[in-house]
């Protein structure tokens, strides 16, 4: 599988596996930018991509065809640090956000092949198996952890798995990308071994996903799955799947205890109980209308959201709580209508340009590769409509760079020909 991987492909995979591995190896963990083993190796790579687009001559540069859209939103983003309350703040995030979308850049450049592609996802699917096991492990031998959770109703989730991270909804949004994949594996013509592998991989990785109690992970993945099932038309295999499951948890007391607590968060979403997340969300979702009707047209400021939000509810209202949880309602809050339009546009062309690579796909590895990155760019777009976090997510970035990468090569000149046939 390594024959004919080149260097920098080969500095994408680490780049990929590193983001996968979150803050396990983290070298600064306080300040306004954190500094972990992803940074180190995006930032090598970034040196590496310089210095060998220099020394051939600065040609070949490909461009990822959003170059206009990006000027315009990031210009607007550095704009509203004028009248934003927190300009530092905004400023280092703002650039945090910039640096990252570099990565697209190294996608595009570097990644010329579907073979390539399936490479890095399927390293990236061997470690999060790994990562997976290791939670669902950790979840299993901390009993207390699990009682404690089945008398408070699933609330307190004192047994929450988050490997390698902080928030546990981020541990689990890491697996979309590398369950897609294997997911497209199972589905796909493949050979029996290969889709057996993958298989496995998609019920530990999914499992994993269930013991972190994430329950915008849990919608997003679910409907990622369904999406995948659907293109490939596996209706039964699914189906099969779903009773697998119900199996598994029927023939492990543990898995019993774990299902009664995913059952109990899944029903929180719908009651307050004693989980007032339900009640904080409709709070800063009802701010982020204030502010904007306040500011309709640029806004209170890029990263003013937090400041902006004591105009409207006190701390003690929403329980410390002052980031925003939805990523679109922190876009028009925070850059106003002009944001809006200019954030739903790039997400459209993004999602669009998905759906087309899935439609020109005439190979089982493009097929694989870009129903598996369609669909997890369709679960991130549900994630973060429960976080405010996307800007700053590696993996959201790696997979679109991923589609772009595909696009390029869908539409060269020489496949177009192949395909409609060469003029005679």
């Amino acid at each position: 599988m390594m024959r004919g991987i080149t260097t920098p492909v080969l500095l994408l995979g680490v780049i990929t596996i590193a983001s996968m591995l979150g803050d396990i190896v983290n070298i600064v963990e306080d300040g306004l930018i954190p500094f972990s083993l992803f940074q180190i190796t995006y930032l090598g790579a970034i040196g590496v991509f310089i210095m060998r687009w220099f020394a051939g001559g600065l040609g070949d540069f490909r461009k990822t065809g959003f170059e206009l859209e990006y000027a315009l939103f990031f210009g607007l983003i550095f704009l509203s640090l004028l009248w934003t309350p927190d300009a530092e703040r905004g400023f280092m995030h703002a650039l945090r956000v910039l640096v990252l979308s570099g990565i697209l850049y190294l996608f595009v450049n570097w990644l010329r092949q579907p073979r390539e592609a399936v490479w890095i996802l399927g390293t990236l699917a061997v470690i999060s198996v790994f990562l997976g096991a290791l939670a669902i492990y950790s979840t299993i031998n901390n009993p207390q952890a699990i009682i404690q959770d089945v008398l408070t109703d699933g609330t307190r989730n004192a047994s929450r798995a988050r490997i390698g991270q902080h928030d546990p909804n981020v541990f689990a949004s890491m697996f979309f990308l590398p369950m897609a994949f294997t997911a497209a594996v199972v589905f796909s013509k493949v050979n029996l071994v290969l889709r057996g592998a993958g298989a496995v991989a998609l019920v530990v990785m999914f499992v994993a996903v269930l013991v972190t109690f994430s329950r915008s992970s849990w919608v997003s993945a679910i409907a990622m799955l369904v999406v995948l099932a659907l293109l490939y038309r596996q209706y039964r295999l699914f189906t099969g799947g779903i009773i697998a499951a119900i199996l598994l948890i029927a023939a492990i007391p543990e898995f019993r205890f774990i299902f009664m607590n995913i059952l109990n968060r899944f029903i929180s979403l719908f009651t307050d109980g004693l989980d007032t997340s339900n009640t904080i969300r409709v709070m800063l979702a009802d701010a982020s209308v204030s502010m904007f009707f306040d500011s309709w047209l640029l806004g209170v400021g890029w990263r003013g959201f937090p400041d902006a939000l004591l105009s409207y509810y006190n701390l003690q209202q929403t329980h410390g709580v002052f980031e925003p949880h939805n990523v679109t309602y922190l876009v028009y809050a925070e850059l106003g209508l002009i944001g809006l339009l200019l954030f739903g546009f790039i997400v459209y062309k993004i999602a669009y340009i998905a759906w087309q690579n899935f439609r020109m796909a005439d190979t089982v590895e493009l097929k694989i590769v870009t129903s598996a990155t369609g669909v997890t760019f369709l679960a991130y777009s549900i994630f973060y409509q429960f976080l405010g976090s996307g800007f700053l997510d590696n993996q959201l970035w790696i997979t679109t760079g991923i589609i772009l990468a595909m696009h390029i090569y869908l539409r060269m000149p020489e496949r177009t020909a192949n395909r409609h046939g060469a003029p005679g």
